[in-house]
């Protein structure tokens, strides 16, 4: 499972790098001017650099703890529910921890709002991911029963 995390960690981080990147791009000032990072930020870092290389660590960081959180389900002995759980938390979480180290002010509704999307987001993918692991366990399940089925037709013989 460590060496399946520290993967999907390696993976993430420049993704979460890049989604952080699509969100300052994203992002304005009540001017309208692009703001790629939070002016409070700016102050407590004290240069534009300093704000924006800690913008894009911070983002980097999240995207690797939510993927690497994904290899919770790789642990046998936890259920399911025990492993969506942690997962969620992970990534709620690091987006609260975020919110504060970068300095992000956004309304009580704004972050309700996000918070939401991503809940939304996360049981979405995780939905789309059992749909697929059923498919497979399914298509496994008759090849086994072909399997079982040719052994039976060839006297119990195994080729």
């Amino acid at each position: 499972m460590r060496k399946k995390a520290l993967i999907l960690a390696a993976v993430g981080f420049p993704l979460g790098v890049l989604m952080g990147l699509a969100i300052a791009f994203f992002g304005r000032s009540a001017d309208g001017n692009l703001l790629l990072y939070s002016p409070a930020l700016l102050e407590r870092m004290g240069s534009g650099t300093g704000a924006a290389l800690a913008q894009l660590l911070a983002c980097g960081l999240y995207g690797a703890a939510c993927m690497a959180g994904s290899a919770l389900y790789e642990v046998e002995r936890w259920p399911l529910a025990l492993a969506t759980a942690l997962h969620y938390l992970i990534i709620v979480l690091g987006y609260l921890l975020c919110y504060w180290l970068l300095s992000w002010k956004a309304s009580p509704r704004e972050t309700l709002f996000i918070l939401g999307a991503q809940t939304i987001g996360f049981f979405l993918v995780w939905l789309f991911m059992c749909l697929r692991y059923k498919a497979q366990v399914r298509k496994l399940n008759e090849l086994q029963k072909q399997h079982n089925q040719e052994i039976k037709e060839n006297g119990g013989e195994n080729e």
